[in-house]
């Protein structure tokens, strides 16, 4: 089957310090190019005798096929990564950044360190959800085959000279800088709720299930602080944990099965829930969150 260049997803004149021409040239020359090669080697991989081919050819066009591959994945999430530069708003990845790094500040220090030492090299900078320790994980991926084992990237810097030379020359830092400018977080904020919603697909719990046996649940509000603070009510019994803060109060749980809510049941509350099961903790999430809770009349209590 051949495999399709994917078009841009924004005008590459809106972006602030990449040139449209910078943009052009990468996703039409390299992006492009690892779309064509990766359909060349494959085509070449259909006509192959496997039985009578030997090891070190099949070794070495399944490793070209595993770069062509990556580079032209990679590229896909480099451009859906990029777009309009707004800030980060309140939510999933703003939780998730203070919760896993300390704070969004401390985050952007790390991504960025990482790139700025790819300086005059070549490779990826990733920030990827790992399935394996149910966090965000900044890591680095060179010659397009080394990604983290278990993990869904969110966001990807290209740190390739093709990717900045244009604009910026040698001055890799600078181009790190601008990209971190550049980031469409509406997009990446979608990609981390779906990475997290199927890796927690296992964990749901209907209200039914909750009210049924009351008794039975240690029912925690994980809603995040500003979210907490504006809302008037919690459900009935329910007490409230930050869930940026899980690692400092998860080992004071009792030995109880935990339910968590958030405001839908998105990534707030799902992350929550996977973090305290890789610590041990009988946790699941609550399907809907406490917005179908009261939406569909279930108790609740005044803050």
């Amino acid at each position: 089957m051949t495999y399709e260049i994917q078009p841009l997803a924004f005008d590459p004149t809106s972006l602030n310090g990449l040139s449209a021409k910078l943009i052009g040239s990468h996703h039409l020359n390299n992006y492009g190019g690892a779309v064509r090669r990766l359909n060349a080697i494959r085509s070449e991989l259909t006509g192959l005798d496997w039985s009578s081919t030997p090891g070190y050819r099949i070794n070495g066009i399944k490793r070209e096929e595993l770069i062509a591959a990556n580079s032209a994945f990679l590229h896909e999430l480099y451009f859906q990564t990029l777009g309009a530069g707004d800030s980060l708003k309140p939510g999933g990845l703003s939780v998730a950044f203070s919760r896993d790094f300390g704070s969004f500040e401390r985050w952007c220090n790390e991504f960025s360190a990482i790139g700025k030492a790819l300086a005059g090299g070549s490779g990826w900078v990733l920030c990827s959800w790992s399935t394996q320790e149910n966090r965000l994980l900044n890591h680095w991926s060179a010659d397009h085959t080394h990604l983290l084992g278990g993990a869904t990237p969110i966001l990807a810097l290209d740190m390739y000279e093709h990717a900045y030379h244009i604009d910026f020359g040698a001055d890799a830092s600078s181009y790190v800088e601008t990209f971190l400018l550049n980031i469409d977080w509406d997009k990446a904020n979608a990609r981390y709720a779906v990475a997290v919603e199927h890796a927690t697909s296992d964990l749901a719990v209907p209200s039914d299930e909750v009210l049924a046996d009351p008794e039975k649940f240690l029912v925690l509000d994980v809603r995040r602080a500003g979210a907490y603070e504006a809302a008037k009510s919690v459900i009935t019994g329910a007490t409230w944990r930050d869930p940026e803060r899980v690692e400092e109060w998860s080992s004071s749980l009792p030995a109880k099965p935990v339910v968590v809510y958030c405001v839908y049941g998105h990534e707030v509350g799902r992350a929550t829930a996977a973090i305290l099961r890789s610590k041990g903790i009988d946790a699941r999430f609550l399907v809907g969150g406490i917005h179908d809770w009261t939406r569909a009349d279930r108790p609740v209590e005044e803050k």
